[in-house]
């Protein structure tokens, strides 16, 4: 019984395909990268706004929560030490409740 063969590579044309992988040029600037670039900048500035309204307010929560519409239950019970806690918590949603829609059916 004779084994079965496959097709015959030719090591040339092999070899020339691997070279042109190694010379292919950088795909240009996407807009994704764009767009994530944006996104930085987003958070930058929600940073720096929310650490600006942390100064404002001298660090009282109440008045903080009561700019933003927001319970500061969170907050008072886990009270940031400066500007920086509270900006990078609150933007991480560490200060938020989920709410649930059927919250008054479940009780």
């Amino acid at each position: 019984m004779e084994a079965k063969r496959g097709p015959m590579m030719d090591l040339g044309a092999l070899q020339a395909g691997a070279k042109s992988l190694n010379n292919v040029d950088p795909p240009p600037e996407s807009k994704a990268g764009a767009e994530s670039k944006d996104a930085v900048q987003e958070n930058e500035d929600l940073q720096k706004y929310l650490e600006e309204l942390y100064l404002k307010h001298s660090g009282d929560l109440d008045a903080i929560f009561s700019e933003l519409n927001e319970d500061p239950g969170k907050a008072k019970k886990y009270p940031p030490e400066d500007e920086k806690v509270f900006a990078t918590k609150y933007r991480q949603g560490f200060y938020s409740y989920i709410k649930h829609e059927n919250a008054a059916e479940e009780k």
